[in-house]
């Protein structure tokens, strides 16, 4: 038969193989402990056992009379890249069917059982060819979407495994005794290593991406709290302040939110910030940024709008606060906010808005709630709810 991939390889080259698998070992022990494994971890884990066992088996072969079944060998590998397949399309969620890729994988190890040797060599060269441009087509489109450095090493394994085969049908096709070997094996073995190098570095941007998202945002409401607001605007205000463009701020307190607590238990107090932060995120643009500043306050940061649009639009959320409430146990239950409102100077500063905007809030407060309250630099203004105009 036709010689396999791990054919003429040296003790030194079993030594590089199982040290991957080693770094590949590592990698699922370290992942294993993390409170939300990252997707595909599972199907990682079957292509790393599969790959320990055709390494096992391999060497068995080499350093004993034990002898594989003929083709065994490249089934195995066109299992392990189908495994490894499936694992980048559970991160990539693309939109095309996992069982075609099964029954493909089955049709070809049928093929490779059944077919002459030549032949058979061929299909598996074919198929891992196919396999490796899907490989390099999936993370590269998951590292455009997530813009994450690790799936750009895994979709070089990809391309490096299609060149590689492409490599053995050439030779294949021209009759040379050794298909996989020199510059074929070459390529086979970059792509372990950059799938390996690859997948711990796009786990661990992942792990990272999502301490900073915790860190940035605040578990109830799914809001961005004070660090992540402060991060959102930082170039959102330079930018403003350069071109001059208006940017304004709404602040908002939930009024009498300790007695609701009181009459209704903490998980009321739960549900009204709940509803706010959703009534704001459908009230205010997606250019908006949206904070839950304090325990019952909110701030929206509006750029490029005026004092008086920010006024139209804190009466708005009040009207909608106002109309729907809150339900507890089929009870209905007033929902108000005081707001007060502020826009920046031409070189203002978060701080100074922020401060702005708190100090409008506590005269709504202050002259009976359920009120907005503006600063703009002038005398400031007071004006009631549309609700109760």
């Amino acid at each position: 038969m036709t010689s396999s991939l791990f054919d003429n390889l040296s003790y030194l080259d079993y030594g590089v193989a199982l040290a991957l698998i080693g770094s590949q070992l590592l990698i699922l022990y370290v992942l294993s402990g993390v409170d939300t494994p990252p997707k595909g971890l599972g199907l990682f884990a079957l292509y790393f056992l599969l790959a320990l066992l055709a390494a096992s088996a391999l060497a068995l072969n080499a350093l004993t009379s034990l002898q594989l079944p003929p083709g065994l060998p490249l089934i195995g590998s066109i299992l392990s890249t189908t495994l490894l397949l499936l694992a980048a399309m559970q991160r990539a969620r693309p939109a095309v069917g996992r069982i075609a890729l099964g029954l493909l994988c089955a049709t070809t190890g049928i093929g490779i059982l059944t077919l002459k040797a030549d032949n058979a060599a061929l299909l598996y060269a074919a198929i891992s060819a196919l396999l490796g441009v899907l490989l390099a087509v999936f993370h590269a489109r998951s590292c455009w979407q997530r813009s994450n450095a690790g799936d750009s090493l895994i979709a070089l394994a990809g391309l490096a495994l299609t060149l590689s085969m492409l490599q053995s049908v050439r030779l294949l096709q021209a009759g040379e005794a050794q298909p996989f070997g020199g510059v074929s094996a070459a390529l086979h073995a970059a792509a372990h290593v950059f799938i390996i190098t690859g997948y711990l570095a796009s786990v661990l941007l992942e792990q990272q991406q999502q301490l900073l998202r915790m860190n940035t945002l605040d578990p109830l409401t799914r809001l961005l709290n004070r660090r992540g607001l402060e991060s959102a605007l930082h170039v959102t205000l330079a930018n403003a302040a350069r071109h001059s463009q208006p940017t304004a701020a709404i602040m908002l307190d939930i009024d009498h939110l300790r007695q609701l607590n009181d009459n209704f238990g903490d998980g009321a107090g739960d549900r009204a910030l709940q509803q706010v932060s959703r009534c704001l995120e459908a009230e205010c643009r997606s250019s908006d940024v949206i904070s839950r500043y304090d325990e019952d306050t909110f701030i929206a940061v509006l750029p490029n709008s005026s004092l008086d649009s920010a006024r139209k639009l804190a009466e708005r959320i009040q009207l909608q606060l106002a109309e729907y409430g809150l339900h507890i146990d089929d009870h209905p239950i007033p929902l108000t906010v005081s707001a007060g409102i502020a826009d920046s100077r031409t070189n203002g500063s978060l701080e100074q808005l922020c401060s702005d905007a708190s100090r409008a809030l506590m005269l709504a407060k202050h002259t009976g709630r359920n009120r907005v309250a503006a600063v703009d630099h002038r005398p400031l203004q007071i004006s009631r709810s549309a609700e109760q105009a």
